[in-house]
C-alpha cells in the first residue's frame, strides 16, 4: 500500500511538472495568428520607425549625445559618412578588457578607409575611464555614458555589446558578448560589400 501511493504521487507529480511546462511554452493558435492581421503602420520618415521597432537590423541607429574623454561633446550624426562600430564596455568587465586590443587593431587599421570605433563607457568614472584607456594605449574615441541613457536606448542587456552602423547610420549587425579581432573584422568586410 505504501509504495503504491509512493508511486501515485509521484506520477502526480511528474503529470503536474509536464502540463506545467506545456502551458508556459505553448503558444495558442488563436494568440499566434492575432499578429498575422495587424494593420501596417506607415512612417514618413525612416528614422522615426526606431520608435516602433528599435534596434532593428536595417533600421536607424538610435542618436546619442556623449563627452569624450578630452571634455568634448560628440553626437552620432557627427560620424555619418563613416561606417561606426559602437562597442559598449566598461573597466570592470573582464571580456571588455580582452576585447579592447581587437577593437584598437581594428580601428588603427582602417581609421583612414571611413571607419570608426566609438568605445562607449557605461557609467563610470572619467578618471577610471582615462586611466584605464591611457594605460592600454587605446587610439579610438571613447565617450562617457555617464547616465547609461545611451545604453538603454540601444537595448544593451550585458556588456561587451557591439552594434555596426552603415555610412548612413542604419544597424548592420548586433553583438552580444565579446568578439575577435576575426569576427570584427568579418563584421566589417560584410557591412563594406553591401
Amino acid at each position: 500500500m505504501n509504495k503504491r501511493f509512493v508511486i501515485i504521487t509521484i506520477l502526480v507529480i511528474a503529470l503536474a511538472a509536464v502540463l506545467f511546462y506545456a502551458s508556459y511554452n505553448t503558444v495558442p493558435k488563436s494568440i499566434k495568428d492575432e499578429g498575422l492581421d495587424e494593420e501596417k503602420i506607415e512612417v514618413e520618415d525612416d528614422r522615426l520607425a526606431e520608435e516602433v521597432l528599435p534596434m532593428q537590423i536595417e533600421s536607424f541607429a538610435p542618436e546619442f549625445v556623449l563627452e569624450t574623454l578630452e571634455g568634448k561633446k560628440v553626437s552620432l550624426e557627427d560620424y555619418r559618412g563613416k561606417i561606426v562600430l559602437i562597442n559598449f564596455w566598461a573597466t570592470w568587465c573582464p571580456y571588455c578588457v580582452r576585447e579592447m586590443p581587437y577593437l584598437n587593431k581594428l580601428y588603427l587599421e582602417n581609421k583612414d578607409n571611413d571607419f570608426v570605433v566609438l568605445g562607449i563607457d557605461v557609467m563610470e568614472s572619467k578618471s577610471e575611464v582615462e586611466s584605464f584607456a591611457k594605460k592600454g594605449g587605446y587610439e579610438f574615441p571613447i565617450l562617457l555614458d555617464k547616465e547609461g541613457e545611451a545604453a538603454r536606448n540601444y537595448l544593451v542587456s550585458g556588456l561587451p555589446m557591439s552594434v555596426m552602423l552603415d555610412k548612413e547610420g542604419r544597424i548592420r549587425a548586433i553583438q552580444m558578448g565579446m568578439m575577435t579581432y576575426s569576427q570584427m573584422k568579418e563584421m566589417l568586410d560584410s557591412v563594406r560589400s553591401k
